[in-house]
Formats: structure tokens, C-alpha cells, sequence
């Protein structure tokens, strides 16, 4: 019995682990799936006799898991009018009324 592990950084929340740890139980020779979404890992037991740790890695990599690729980060836009939706609710600054103020709280008048 080997065991391997695996960095798999695109491994985000708990439906990502169950469907790798899914997919590497079904192949052949694999023992035991262990995945964690926290510390974005995947150690595989297996028997040599049946898979490889390349044949594993390969999996990973068809099912979009692949081990050891960089974490592609979406970038932010630069604050340029593109007509979207999320353009238009960009956070916006407020100022509070002063009479709002007086009226609430400590500054309470009765």
C-alpha cells in the first residue's frame, strides 16, 4: 500500500471534497480518500499493483481538480463605466442627517 498526497488549491467548499473524493473511489486499487477543502489537500491510499500516483494525478487534472496548479484569482475591475449591474451598486459614501441623530439614543429630547 502507497500513499500519496496532493496540494489541490481549487479545492473550495465541501461539494468540491465529495466529488473528488468520489471520483478517486472509483478507481481501481484506490483504498482510501481522504480530502480537505481547509487545507486544500488529497492523500490517496492505494495498491501500486493496480493504479499509479500519475494515473491519480491524472484524474484529478480531467475532473478540473488538478494537483499543484495555481490558484487563478478573478481581477477586480478598475472602476471603469461597463453598463453592468455591479457597476451600478459599487459602494457609495452617505452622510447622516444631523436631526437623525438628535432624535435617537442619548440625544433623545423628551
Amino acid at each position: 500500500m502507497e500513499r500519496v498526497v496532493y496540494v489541490v488549491p481549487r479545492l473550495y467548499a465541501d461539494h468540491h471534497v465529495l466529488s473528488v473524493r468520489e471520483l478517486l473511489a472509483n478507481l481501481p486499487g484506490v483504498q482510501d480518500v481522504y480530502a480537505s477543502s481547509a487545507f486544500k489537500r488529497v492523500a490517496v491510499s492505494f495498491d501500486p499493483t493496480a493504479t499509479t500516483a500519475a494515473a491519480i494525478a491524472g484524474a484529478l487534472q480531467g475532473a478540473g481538480y488538478g494537483p499543484d496548479e495555481p490558484l487563478q484569482l478573478a481581477q477586480p475591475l478598475q472602476n471603469k463605466e461597463d453598463g453592468s449591474f455591479w457597476y451600478d451598486l459599487r459602494p457609495r459614501v452617505t452622510e447622516t442627517n444631523r436631526l437623525d441623530i438628535e432624535m435617537s439614543g442619548d440625544f433623545r429630547k423628551y
